[in-house]
């Protein structure tokens, strides 16, 4: 038999023909991909390595964990094409007709929001230790005559009106925000549970909730702030806004920004199965100055000057040809998030001092608030930066008002990581 004829060496030969080919394409794109990525990953090694400095040995071990989480994290994003890999099994999920993602990642609703699901929590919180060390805290400042304030914001998904498809793994965070208020209530820390008034009878869950994003919309925001005006008036007496000024929606313009908002859950899912989105931005018609000092993930400051949409809004995310993957028009508002934040007012340098422990939800909770303040405070209460302690911040500076504000889903224990001693 001619050797050319053999059927198992043309097997062998087709084999090894297309292993070959297989290993060109993967090391092929894994050039590519270093190539793409290189900057990507030597900021992250410069991040990560300047966190590494703070290292005790205490922290070592949650230190590293975080550090190598933060490394692989890096290289997923910044991977070539990552996008186009996601928009392809995005359109491929919305073929199917399915309201998961990506093993239930996410889940979908009836009215096209995106959820965060889930099959099993650990319960690894604890709830009274958490209410003790803000316990602790307001023990220490109390001498000071500051007081102590504990926001909770709403979550997106709603009993009752938030709508599934049978069987998905809801992630309702209630019982855990009931029972952190509980105790809080007991140790006789005030607290204001915005549950109680987001979303209301002029704000849906649909008007108060992005569909892409877990934030609330900017309107919620709005409204939560004059919320929180009117519990500081009514628990502690004092009234920020007296002439209902700045807490009156005539002085700001509402401009809606068609099909440009993709949120943090619609870049993990893609645009097609998310979809794009409206977004609602207020504008105030009155001009404040501000003095405003940030701190940004790599631990560089920057320094911004003039009215509130110079200071303290990111026009930037606004562009009609923006990449829509790269960030959200939430972060129109400070920048969605900074690890630190110092905002001085300089039309009202009388006014109170406040100190946010904060997430992403505060954002533009800080910006309507700081018409009325004299000066605003904020640290990340998940910020892992060794140049930033919330502690030692406490007990080295003096304020009329420390808020802690929470989104329901990061009550645990890296957000209350201070006064965990007597």
């Amino acid at each position: 038999m001619n050797r050319k004829d053999d059927p198992a060496k043309n097997y062998i030969l087709r084999k090894n023909i297309f292993a070959v080919l297989f290993l060109i394409v993967v090391f092929g794109y894994a050039g590519v991909n270093a190539w793409h990525g290189a900057g990507a990953w030597a900021e992250a090694v410069r991040y990560n390595l300047a966190v590494a400095d703070g290292i005790t040995l205490e922290t070592a071990p949650q230190t590293i964990s975080r550090t190598v989480a933060g490394l692989d994290e890096s290289i997923i994003a910044s991977m070539y094409g990552r996008m186009e890999f996601i928009e392809t099994y995005s359109y491929i999920q919305v073929l199917l007709d399915k309201r998961e993602f990506n093993n239930f990642s996410y889940i979908k609703d009836e009215d096209g929001y995106l959820h965060y699901a889930s099959f099993f929590r650990e319960d690894t919180n604890d709830m009274e230790e958490y209410a003790k060390r803000l316990k602790r805290l307001q023990d220490w400042v109390e001498p000071n005559g500051t007081k102590v304030l504990f926001f909770v914001t709403p979550g997106k998904y709603v009993r009752g009106e938030t709508r599934f498809r049978t069987g998905m793994p809801i992630n309702n965070p209630d019982n855990i925000v009931d029972e952190m208020l509980f105790y809080l209530n007991r140790y006789g820390v005030e607290t204001v549970d915005c549950r109680k008034y987001i979303p209301n009878d002029s704000l849906t869950v649909q008007d108060a909730f992005f569909k892409t994003d877990h934030h609330w919309t900017i309107p919620a925001a709005f409204a939560a702030t004059q919320v929180l005006v009117e519990q500081i008036e009514e628990k502690f007496g004092e009234d920020l806004d007296p002439d209902d000024y700045y807490m009156n929606p005539a002085q700001y313009e509402s401009v809606v920004y068609h099909k440009g908002m993709l949120g943090s859950m619609g870049r993990k899912t893609g645009a097609n199965f998310s979809g794009l989105e409206d977004f609602e931005a207020l504008w105030p018609r009155f001009e404040n100055h501000y003095d405003r000092v940030c701190m940004g993930v790599t631990d560089q400051t920057q320094h911004f000057q003039g009215i509130t949409e110079e200071s303290l809004m990111d026009t930037g995310v606004l562009l009609e040809h923006k990449d829509i993957y790269s960030d959200s028009q939430y972060s129109l508002y400070l920048n969605g998030l900074r690890p630190y934040e110092r905002i001085i007012n300089e039309d009202n340098p009388d006014g109170c001092r406040i100190f946010a422990i904060r997430d992403s939800y505060f954002s533009p909770m800080i910006v309507f608030l700081a018409p009325m303040c004299g000066q605003i405070d904020a640290i990340w209460s998940l910020e892992e930066s060794h140049m930033l302690d919330i502690e030692t911040y406490v007990k080295e500076n003096e304020f009329d008002y420390i808020i802690m504000e929470i989104y329901p889903y990061n009550i645990n224990e890296d957000a209350f990581n201070f006064f965990k001693e007597d």
